[in-house]
């Protein structure tokens, strides 16, 4: 009997242990939620002196023992750009891990050392490296519509209200966003919405991505002070077939304005509120933007970047005197929504890529 009771437990357990086993590990790994850390192959830079002007790729590659969240942080000592670059895994892969040389806020980096640090969530250990930049990235893999070097494209239309005060709409070089030039927008009018605008001729029938995944960027610079409350920038978008200036009547201003933009034909808008110090670049899927006249008798409504004809950029601010009045605080104050590196890109935002 003492044979028994000892024999019956041990195929207990032995049941016990092989009924639940499974092939299949679900979660992370024992060694990845309490494992000791540490490096399986070293922090390696492929290519520290890259020309970024000439399309060469910064390639990163290490290896850990566990899987783990990492961050590589490229810090530029000349222009304090930094560009960020993050995964969640056990292995920086040279193949998959790469940098073009855009940065992640602005400015931008300049041929400059960098400082390249790589650290780990949860985990003291910090791999630092350099590179030195001999070309920066000149950011013109889009299509380009317009970044002032060599004044305004082709076709362009420039028109401001009647009667404004320290007008700006021209072409400047004292403070661009990249290059040497850029399109200064604004001045002073106490009394109306509109400030002025800038009309551009397009042709994208090549195009073959949705809307969802056409992005137009565009550089703003507002007030470094005393900004204007309520001023901001209309961008709209027009698919009309009509010519783009066919109509040669100039407005109150004695300027032309291009005729695809009116409300009885295929326009897209987008309302940028411009609140800030300083450039910025923005970025908006061409999918964001709304019908400008929804109820339009006739317009079909079908957003397809192929047919996009041109762009109109609208500097608006709100009026501190006459009829119009809804900003006192803004009177005399100068508008200032000046733009740079008008660019589309496919897949992607100008600094996503």
């Amino acid at each position: 009997m003492r044979t028994i009771k000892h024999i019956i437990p041990f195929f207990v357990i032995l049941f016990f242990f092989n009924g639940c086993t499974k092939d299949d590990v679900e979660g992370p790994s024992i060694t990845d939620l309490y494992g000791t850390f540490s490096i399986t192959d070293a922090f390696l830079l492929v290519n520290k002196t890259p020309d970024f002007s000439s399309g060469d790729i910064v390639k990163f590659n290490c290896g850990f023992n566990k899987t783990i969240d990492w961050k590589i942080t490229i810090t530029g000592l000349q222009s304090n750009s930094i560009k960020e670059i993050s995964g969640f895994s056990n292995l920086i892969d040279s193949n998959i891990v790469t940098w073009t040389g855009n940065t992640s806020q602005l400015p931008f980096f300049e041929i400059e050392n960098c400082v390249v640090e790589l650290t780990f969530l949860n985990e003291s250990d910090t791999l630092r490296d350099t590179l030195n930049i001999i070309g920066s990235n000149t950011y013109q893999d889009g299509i380009l519509v317009a970044d002032f070097e060599n004044g305004l494209p082709l076709d362009a239309l420039v028109s401001w209200t009647p009667n404004i005060g320290f007008r700006t709409f021209d072409i400047s070089n004292d403070d661009p966003l990249l290059g040497n030039s850029y399109f200064k927008m604004g001045g002073k009018v106490n009394w109306d919405w509109p400030i002025g605008k800038l009309d551009l001729k397009l042709n994208l029938s090549s195009i073959t991505v949705p809307a969802e995944e056409f992005y137009i960027n565009i550089g703003i610079l507002s007030d470094s002070i005393d900004i204007h409350t309520g001023q901001f920038i209309n961008i709209m978008i027009s698919e009309s077939t009509l010519p783009f200036n066919d109509d040669l009547t100039p407005n109150q201003a004695g300027h032309q304005l291009a005729d695809i933009f009116d409300a009885t034909d295929e326009v897209y808008k987008m309302k940028i509120p411009v609140d800030w110090h300083g450039w910025r670049i923005l970025s908006f899927p061409y999918s964001d933007f709304e019908e400008l006249s929804p109820g339009a008798s006739g317009v079909i409504f079908n957003k397809n970047p192929k047919n996009i004809s041109g762009i109109r950029i609208a500097c608006q601010a709100c009026p501190s005197a006459g009829a119009n009045v809804n900003c006192p605080e803004n009177l005399d104050k100068l508008v200032r929504t000046d733009i740079d590196h008008i660019i589309f890109t496919e897949n992607s935002a100008l600094l996503g890529n």
